[in-house]
């Protein structure tokens, strides 16, 4: 039987057990299509229900003495009797004089006004101060302060417009000559036109509240069989049993892991439909968005359900972790709790309107994917901020779901003890190998990951510092430890072998010929990849700012800082470290390109991330073939330099026969240095072909990674 068959059989059938409980059908049907339009529609109807009740209330105004309440009524009749609109809904006041007038000692009192009135001579209007008392936390007491205040705000109006009036009168006796009120009372005139279409306003309506659900529910969707599939198997006796089958722990993880992945997402699709119908036909939009007009954004849905699976997958992998490690389904729930406050905190902190989903955000797990789906409803997200979420979060779930296919089936997951869990951490438990583990490349990668770029944004940002000395900084800190001593640093604590684990042998002659052709080709070619790719003028500009601010930089210094401390370092991490253990449990070209893409994808440049995707792939073909990674620095090493070299020396193009150019945008170059570089590009791989081929590492026996 094939391993996808295997798997496809145990996904078939822990589905169809999930999919027989009362409980998940309950989770995933009865509350996103029955509860959601009762709450989110009930609580609508009561909250506009109880508002319209409050406004048309009556409220009960305390003041000190007789004449205070007789002015007071006479500004309100004056207000009232300007008024055009239906009484119907209208808040009315009832002023009395009371003795203990203070909103608070007395329940059926909610306001106290005290007035203060200064005759002013004709035809200037009298200055009348107000004070008010109310108490805050009571919702009638402030309605009744807000509704008074917008009514003496009304009577102001119009005494400012009567006082306006017989001025005007005085200076301007005859009618015609005399201008409009209006227009001394307000000299500008403001209009506003959104342009803002009905799908953007539907889209942003619903952005505001269905990205949180949306994670949440996917989330709390694979919570239950998630624990079913772990912990609910320990607690029923089957894990030993399950575990003693002929089939390796590998694919039976896989098949649970695909189960909840799918419940997750299933339960995030139901939602995402309920939600959204219930916004947008139960009239939540149209309350959202002040009554203008809105359409639902259809298109965007399948691109937002696209986003989801990585992130499904994500923590459908830490579920099965996490809860492989409770002895029953109680235990397993407390475990789950430390998760979904782990994914609360980022998916809360980013819903502030005005965090964009941008710089740190782009790499922010669970916080990424909450800014991306409101974006995308909201129709302001570009294609680079949707391709860096999705590599992000895919380079997240792959590392997770490797490390809990490694961690199901140890000793210490099966029998649940102190002692064994030990095993797992401490060194002095661990046993020598000559290789790391999928799972241990694939947790680093998606450690170092977000770590890089925050690094690279810490370090270069906006300052006005030199940039060859910001280019200082990252070396040290990304390539120098991030790249270089971390890997080693994990090696030695996990008891790797470093000759076999990170390549570090030395290979034969025909590799170092191979990458000597490789390097003095590879710049050539790769600028005519890039002429060939639709550039962005930010890039563009950014490029000559560089080369610009480098003039002055010594050349030596140049060379180190971005030809042979990034070509080290970037080898021994992902050509050394990454790709030896991707080839433990991945054959030949699965491992190269898994390495080439996470090598692009570490560049956080997407207009270069095929031209660094491709440098990626023909590095690890080097390494694979000659076994070690030290073709592959000089290659690295040689690429970046050249570039460098042909820039700062032009005695250099003069040899090699390219024309200089006043244009400062980059041109083809020559034919024959296209054509001699495309030969000894294709002389190096066929020698890199024959360099002899590194033998594959065993399997484990038992299928764990």
């Amino acid at each position: 039987m094939t391993p996808t068959r295997r798997i496809r059989i145990i996904y078939r059938k822990e589905l169809v057990d999930i999919l027989r409980d009362r409980r998940t059908l309950t989770a995933m049907i009865v509350i996103p299509v029955v509860l959601y339009p009762v709450i989110m529609l009930g609580f609508l109807w009561l909250a506009q229900f109880e508002e319209s009740r409050l406004k048309a209330e009556r409220f009960v105004v305390a003041v000190d003495d007789e004449s205070t309440r007789l002015e007071l009524e006479s500004i309100l009749a004056r207000v009232e009797a300007d008024r055009q609109e239906s009484s119907a809904h209208r808040t009315t006041f009832d002023v009395r004089v009371i003795s203990q007038p203070m909103p608070g000692e007395d329940p059926g009192v909610q306001l106290h006004v005290a007035l203060e009135s200064v005759p002013a001579e004709l035809p200037l209007p009298p200055r009348v101060a107000v004070h008010m008392t109310y108490n805050e936390v009571d919702i009638r007491s402030r309605t009744a302060m807000e509704q008074l205040t917008a009514t003496l705000g009304r009577f102001g109006n119009l005494a400012a417009r009567e006082s306006v009036g017989a001025i005007l009168e005085r200076v301007f006796p005859e009618a015609p000559a005399r201008p409009d009120i209006d227009l001394v009372l307000n000299p500008v005139h403001v209009e506003s036109l959104s342009l803002a279409t009905d799908s953007q306003r539907g889209g942003w309506a619903l952005g505001q509240i269905i990205p949180i659900i949306l994670v949440l529910m996917t989330i709390t969707g694979a919570i239950y069989p998630a624990i079913d599939l772990t912990a609910g198997e320990r607690e029923r006796g089957t894990l030993e049993t399950l575990m003693a089958t002929p089939v390796p722990p590998l694919h039976l993880i896989i098949g649970k892991f695909l189960v909840v992945a799918t419940v997750g997402l299933l339960t995030a699709v139901l939602n995402l439909a309920s939600v959204g119908a219930t916004m947008h036909f139960g009239g939540l939009t149209r309350v959202l968005t002040a009554d203008h007009p809105v359409q639902f954004p259809l298109h965007v849905l399948p691109i937002i359900l696209l986003c989801m699976v990585p992130f499904a997958l994500l923590f459908a992998a830490i579920l099965i972790a996490v809860c492989s490690f409770a002895r029953t389904f109680k235990e397993a729930q407390n475990y789950v709790m430390p998760v979904i406050i782990a994914a609360l905190i980022p998916s809360m902190a980013v819903a502030v309107p005005t965090i964009r989903l941008q710089g740190a955000m782009l790499v922010l797990p669970v916080g990424n994917m909450v800014l991306l789906a409101r974006e995308l409803f909201q129709q302001t997200c570009d294609w680079t901020a949707v391709v860096i979420v999705l590599l992000s979060t895919s380079l997240y779930a792959v590392a997770a779901i490797a490390l809990a296919t490694r961690l199901f089936g140890q000793e210490a997951v099966l029998f649940v003890d102190t002692g064994s869990y030990k095993t797992l951490l401490l060194r002095r438990f661990l046993t020598p190998r000559t290789m790391p583990s999928l799972a241990q490349v694939l947790l680093l990668a998606a450690v170092l990951f977000p770590v890089s770029f925050y690094v690279q944004g810490a370090l270069i940002g906006d300052t006005v510092e030199r940039f060859v000395d910001k280019l200082q900084r990252v070396a040290l800190v990304q390539f120098g430890i991030l790249f270089l001593l971390v890997p080693i640093a994990m090696c030695v604590y996990l008891k790797i072998n470093l000759r076999t684990g990170l390549r570090l042998a030395a290979p034969r002659w025909p590799a170092w010929l191979a990458a000597l052709l490789l390097g003095a080709s590879s710049w050539a070619l790769a600028h005519e990849f890039i002429l060939l790719q639709p550039q962005s003028d930010s890039m563009v500009e950014a490029a000559r700012q560089i080369e610009s601010q480098l003039k002055d930089a010594p050349v030596w210094l140049i060379l180190l800082v971005m030809a042979c401390a990034p070509a080290l370092s970037e080898e021994v991490f992902f050509r050394g470290f990454l790709l030896t253990g991707l080839g433990t449990t991945l054959r030949k070209w699965p491992a190269i390109i898994a390495a080439a893409l996470v090598f692009g994808v570490f560049h956080f440049m997407i207009d270069r991330l095929p031209l660094t995707a491709l440098l990626g792939l023909v590095l690890g073909y080097l390494c694979w073939q000659s076994g070690s990674i030290w073709p592959g620095v000089l290659f690295h090493t040689l690429h970046n330099g050249s570039t460098i070299l042909l820039s700062r020396f032009p005695a250099i193009s003069a040899w090699l026969r390219i024309p200089a150019s006043a244009d400062p945008s980059p041109t083809h170059l020559p034919a024959h240095i296209i054509v001699t570089a495309a030969g000894l590009f294709l002389l190096g791989l066929i020698l890199t072909g024959r360099a002899g081929v590194m033998r594959r590492p065993a399997r484990n026996r038992d299928g764990l990674v």
